[in-house]
């Protein structure tokens, strides 16, 4: 196997930029109703093509490791996102507790930036967190309590986030709850009307056009979704707004304000 130097594949990127530029021009003579030759692409050999395709993944991996602030914090959410995605495939029940579970890292975690000595004894912290040891913030709803004490939330996410653990809770040690349809789950669900916005948004209509398109390639990809995924029936408001807090509290930062977990 012949291996692919670094400089050519630098060779391989300067390639794709140009077929890049000669595909917009050819759409473009098109657009005007100007005759043009379809660009053809570079000749690669099948190592080439598995070293550039390499090489791009490695790229983009170090591309979102640097955006998320580390290779542990990306991992995390790695894993976090995978763990949802399995979920999604599965009954609700594992979508409940998924789902909430992640929201309590994440919580976990935004709680963490407010302490200096998680760089100095992260042991010390882990401590504060550990059930076994009774730590004080072992709970969901102590994390809660001092995420608000802490300013981290509102008292409307304060409420969305506790209605969220009873709504897993309930799939948790009730087995006779399977659904998102049953009654003592949908009264829970009705009363994240906090969170509303973060089902319909600013652009209802996009948020239906996302669940109304094709699920074939989307179960192909393993993203998951269904054809009977609905955002707005007690599930999809479950997991639409567990999916708001999360990103909402990945990106909370201390000393700040995050505008989607404060009230306006």
């Amino acid at each position: 196997m012949t291996e692919v130097t670094a400089a050519r594949l630098a060779e391989l990127d300067d390639e794709i930029v140009r077929l890049q530029a000669a595909l917009l021009e050819h759409a473009e003579r098109l657009a005007r109703g100007e005759e043009s030759e379809q660009p053809q692409p570079p000749t690669w050999s099948i190592e080439e093509q598995r070293a550039w395709s390499e090489a791009l993944q490695a790229k983009v991996r170090n591309t979102m490791i640097e955006a998320y602030g580390g290779e542990a914090t990306y991992n995390a959410v790695t894993a976090q996102g995978e763990a949802v995605r399995q979920a999604r495939r599965e009954a609700d029940r594992s979508i409940a507790i998924v789902h909430v579970t992640v929201v309590e890292e994440q919580l976990r975690s935004a709680i963490e930036r407010y302490f200096p000595g998680m760089h100095s004894d992260p042991q010390a912290i882990d401590r504060l967190f550990d059930p076994m040891r009774y730590g004080p913030l072992s709970t969901f709803t102590a994390r809660v309590d001092i995420a608000f004490a802490l300013g981290i939330v509102g008292s409307g996410a304060c409420k969305a986030l506790k209605l969220i653990a009873q709504i897993r809770n309930k799939f948790a040690h009730k087995l006779e709850i399977h659904s998102f349809d049953h009654p003592d789950v949908t009264r829970l669900i009705d009363k994240l009307t906090y969170m509303d916005f973060a089902i319909t948004g600013p652009d209802a209509e996009g948020l239906m056009h996302l669940w109304n398109r094709s699920p074939n390639s989307e179960l192909k990809s393993g993203s998951g979704w269904r054809a009977s995924d609905n955002p707005f029936d007690h599930r999809g408001k479950f997991e639409k707004t567990c999916g708001f807090l999360q990103d909402s509290l990945r990106t909370s930062v201390p000393g700040t304000t995050h505008p989607d977990l404060h009230e306006k």
